[in-house]
């Protein structure tokens, strides 16, 4: 029989249980054709809902809008299957998955596996839940699993040893760079070696320093991908599933019945099991209206599937990320943290260096070109060929571009500062003055206008302490944050490219990069060149290196890996103070780099 399952990929926003729930009511009406609409973990409520979880009013408001969602439900003959947050009379609060069907909640299904780790925190707020689900819709048998669920075998063991048809996975993954690639190893490994359909769907959109990807996909019993969602975009998809694909593989390879008795006999897991008749004439079943690509056909199985295997796997070896994939996580970042906070409009410092012209590039990408604003503000050490090319940039993407002087108020400084200090000499306290002197007239805009001011520090700068506190380090977004140097211009360089024309001046992304706040400076006077100061922090950062290893592995000086990391932990009382940046590594420098500011390590 053909099945059909509906993978509802939004964009929720934590706390706004009235457009949550509205934007679940219209998929449910788009995918009301299908017998069973999944949607992600925590949909109802947004992801991730953090401190909101410990409020009894937060978690009473869900419970208010799911009884609305149930009693909409009545007038749709699919299941519907959404996240949220669920509580007991003794106070504890579980991340659930509920089976609504017809006016009532048939199950609930409680996750198991609770991340602990980089940005996840959830042993702070939820408690685990204890027995598998599995829904008997007339013959057909459908599991459930939670997102971190999916990473262990146990439960996917268990639920192929009940002899499931369908497992649902409810995600709210978080982006990073090669993380989808991992997905598309694992999952289908556990539909092959369950034998059977696996659907899984993941949120879209936007939360704080977190993007979601969506690219909820599906896979078949035999590990082929039948489908993948649009990525970093909400997307529906309606996908029909020969369920007699798995009664051929498990009469091929009848494993798991001799599983099933060996696990009976040696474990137990409380298993909760929920029938529905399946009534075929309710449900709109418009097969010949799917899209073709969205049938299933044996003999495009085969194509489809290593179409996308050559697509995300093949390159797994590389060196360098996506940058198609990064660049549309900036963007995403960036206009959903405007977008729901109620702001339009960005204020950015051009320097006529790399990294605001790229956060300028992101974000008339987010927020369009009418909403975008900058300004050069020189001071003797900027020169002529930074005016030039910060003009340029502005120009080629027509957005508002703006001069102010700042030499004057920065000589009023240095006077002020020359009478208090008899023995006064220019050094870093003056180059970061006016760096600060721009934070301010920045921020003053912010205050009048209504901007929000983009950092445009990168990760390299933040990790060693290159970049001035309350100064190009402020802001109130830092979309680059997360984006090592020779990222940023690697980001760059892909962006002309893909635009076909010199959005970005040639110059910006072949001169020495310069802070210019004092005659000649050159950012590697202080730092080592910048592909070697990453791979030594990427080393440390990303992989847990330690120094001996990094220096067995690169063959760099010990001296030049000392200095590097003892820059970085010395800077550590300055990224505490960072604006929020969008992660795309493993590793960010917001929630998951929690280290000491005070340390003798």
């Amino acid at each position: 029989m053909l099945y059909k399952i509906a993978l509802a990929q939004i964009n929720p926003k934590v706390g706004d249980f009235e457009n949550n729930l509205k934007k679940i009511k219209q998929y449910i009406e788009k995918a009301s054709e299908a017998h069973i609409i999944v949607f992600p973990e925590l949909a109802l409520v947004g992801y991730p809902p953090q401190d909101w979880l410990l409020r009894k009013e937060f978690l009473h408001k869900t419970k208010e809008a799911l009884k609305e969602l149930i009693e909409f439900s009545k007038n749709f003959q699919s299941i519907i299957v959404v996240g949220y947050p669920s509580y007991d009379e003794e106070g504890r609060v579980y991340n659930t998955a509920g089976i609504i069907y017809q006016g009532k909640c048939l199950a609930e299904y409680r996750k198991h596996h609770l991340p602990n780790y980089g940005v996840f925190d959830e042993y702070r707020y939820f408690q685990r839940g204890e027995e598998l689900l599995i829904l008997k819709h007339g013959k057909v048998k459908i599991g459930f699993l939670i997102c971190e669920d999916a990473w262990y075998a146990d439960l996917t063991q268990f639920y192929a040893q009940e002899g499931i048809h369908i497992l649902l996975i409810l995600n709210a993954s978080p982006y990073e760079i090669e993380k989808f690639e991992k997905k598309l190893e694992f999952i289908p490994a556990r539909s092959t070696d369950g034998q059977f359909f696996t659907a899984y769907v993941n949120l879209v959109g936007a939360q704080d320093s977190l993007v979601f990807d969506g690219r909820s996909f599906v896979v078949s019993p035999k590990g082929r991908i039948l489908t993948i969602a649009k990525d970093f975009e909400e997307d529906l998809k309606i996908v029909p599933l020969d369920l007699s694909e798995v009664l051929r593989e498990r009469l091929k390879e009848p494993r798991n019945k001799f599983l099933r008795e060996i696990s009976r006999r040696y474990h137990q897991m409380p298993i909760k099991e929920v029938f529905l008749p399946l009534e075929e004439n309710k449900i709109q079943r418009k097969i010949s209206e799917v899209k073709e690509e969205e049938k299933i056909k044996e003999e495009k199985f085969s194509e489809n599937y290593e179409v996308y295997r050559c697509k995300y796997l093949k390159e797994q070896n590389r060196q360098c990320p996506k940058w198609e994939e990064v660049f549309k996580a900036l963007v995403l970042g960036i206009r959903d943290y405007f977008k729901k906070q109620g702001f339009k409009k960005a204020v950015i410092g051009l320097s006529g260096g790399i990294d605001s012209a790229l956060v300028c590039v992101l974000a008339t990408a987010a927020l369009g070109k009418e909403n975008v604003f900058t300004i050069y503000l020189p001071t003797k050490f900027n020169s002529n060929e930074s005016y030039e090319d910060a003009k340029k940039l502005a120009e080629n993407l027509e957005v508002e571009f703006k001069v102010i002087e700042i030499e004057e108020i920065f000589q009023q400084y240095e006077n002020l500062f020359k009478s208090l200090f008899p023995k006064w000499k220019f050094d870093v306290a003056d180059e970061n003055i006016q760096a600060r002197i721009r934070a301010n007239i920045l921020f003053y805009y912010s205050n009048k206008e209504g901007y929000i001011v983009l950092s445009t520090s990168n990760k390299s700068e933040s990790a060693v302490g290159y970049t001035t506190i309350y100064g190009d380090m402020a802001g109130g977004l830092a979309p680059i944050k997360d984006l090592y140097k020779t990222w940023v211009y690697e980001l760059a360089r892909w962006y002309n490219q893909y635009i076909g024309k010199e959005v970005i001046p040639r110059r910006i992304l072949e001169k020495p990069p310069s802070a210019e706040l004092r005659e000649g400076q050159k950012d590697q006077d202080t730092l080592p060149p910048y592909p070697v100061l990453d791979k030594i922090l990427q080393l440390y950062i990303e992989e847990g290196f330690s120094i001996e290893d990094i220096i067995r592995s690169t063959g760099y000086e010990k001296e030049l890996v000392l200095k590097v990391i003892k820059m970085l932990h010395r800077a550590e009382y300055k990224r505490k103070q960072a604006p929020l940046g969008i992660k795309v590594t493993r590793t960010s420098f917001d929630l998951d780099w929690r280290m000491p500011i005070v340390k003798s390590f």
